[in-house]
């Protein structure tokens, strides 16, 4: 919430380009402060157990810097500048179909859906239900993309998709959650999902994906790596792809309590 609230603040006031170093300036101050920095560390540690602590550490400073200048993007980018960090012929493959599309939390997610839906598609989200505040806060930079809250919001996804022709519906498997929760193995830990997630293909009669969306090497461009799914053996090649994600891009992976806690996530 905090780091939102200031990056608000340094977006409103300065140059995207000026609000960026800023950021990054910020980002390294706050990460000696911050009780996630303990939280990426332990991830970081559970991923590369045979990483040297300084690289490791460079990773979690580059996490923070990334998500410091996601978050001043996301707020100052118009339509213009949109197009300049997104491609949607990217995502032509979700078009005049059903599709249900399992990803995780990177950073450009933010990004990628403020403006997707203007250019016609019809994309969803399953989301935290958060306090009304922050979701009002978060939701008034992404106005691209429609949201259901999870738990009741779950079946009125349901209820409304099954009418639908066309729609990508996205669940993001290390954030949403169910109502009702899982204890998985997962990179040798005990780690608790959403239960039932995977059962949507089916329910919704929709084809199925992994999608990773990450930031190229320097930064200038959204990049989506679509990864078709048979139905019959969803669950265990999203959790495949998930773990080959994050350790293909793990300063990129913005959740960072996922290994951390046993509260629901």
């Amino acid at each position: 919430m905090f780091v939102t609230l200031v990056a608000q603040f340094i977006a409103f006031f300065v140059p995207q380009k000026v609000a960026e170093f800023i950021a990054i300036i910020l980002a390294d101050a706050f990460r000696i402060f911050d009780w996630r920095t303990k939280a990426v560390m332990k991830n970081l540690e559970i991923l590369f157990p045979n990483k040297p602590l300084r690289e490791r550490k460079l990773i979690m400073r580059n996490t923070f810097r990334k998500m410091f200048v996601t978050y001043i993007r996301v707020m100052k980018i118009n339509r213009r500048k949109w197009e300049q960090y997104v491609d949607p012929r990217d995502l032509e493959v979700f078009k005049g179909k059903k599709s249900i599309i399992f990803s995780i939390h990177m950073g450009p997610w933010d990004i990628a859906s403020k403006y997707v839906n203007l250019y016609g598609f019809e994309f969803y989200a399953l989301m935290e239900n958060l306090p009304k505040f922050y979701l009002w806060m978060w939701l008034r930079f992404r106005r691209g993309i429609k949201v259901f809250l999870v738990g009741t919001g779950t079946i009125k996804a349901i209820q409304k998709l099954k009418r639908e022709k066309e729609f990508a519906l996205v669940v993001l498997v290390d954030r949403v959650t169910s109502g009702k929760y899982v204890v998985k193995k997962f990179c040798g830990q005990n780690v608790i999902f959403a239960e039932g997630i995977f059962k949507l293909p089916k329910i919704l009669d929709s084809d199925v994906y992994f999608l990773l969306c990450h930031w190229d090497e320097n930064m200038e461009r959204v990049r989506f790596d679509v990864v078709p799914l048979e139905k019959g053996d969803v669950e265990s090649k999203v959790f495949d792809l998930f773990e080959e994600s994050v350790k293909k891009y793990p300063d990129q992976w913005f959740n960072f309590y996922f290994f951390t806690t046993q509260r629901p996530i």
